[in-house]
C-alpha cells in the first residue's frame, strides 16, 4: 500500500516475512527491520526468489535473473 508499483517482495532478514517495503514492516512488527548485505527478493512477475548481494550491486543486477523483469523502478507511491 505504501509503494504501488512494487515489482518485487523482499524477505526481512529478522523475522524471515515478505514485505513489498520498510513501512510496510514497520505496521506490522514489533521490532525495527535489521539490516543485512544480503537481500532475498521474490519476483512479482514470475514468482521466483532469488538473493543479491548489495555489497556488489551493479546495473546488471536491477532485473529478476529468472525472468528480466526489471525491479529497481522510480516507486509511485499513494
Amino acid at each position: 500500500k505504501h509503494i504501488l508499483n512494487a515489482q518485487v517482495s523482499v524477505r526481512a532478514p529478522c523475522c524471515k516475512k515478505w514485505y513489498d517495503c520498510p513501512e510496510c514492516h514497520a505496521e506490522a512488527s514489533d521490532h525495527n527491520l535489521r539490516k543485512t548485505a544480503e537481500m532475498v527478493f521474490a519476483c512479482k512477475k514470475c514468482k521466483k526468489v532469488f538473493r543479491k548481494d548489495l555489497e556488489t550491486f551493479d546495473e546488471a543486477d536491477e532485473y529478476c535473473p529468472n525472468c528480466d523483469n526489471h525491479y529497481i523502478i522510480d516507486a509511485k507511491t499513494p
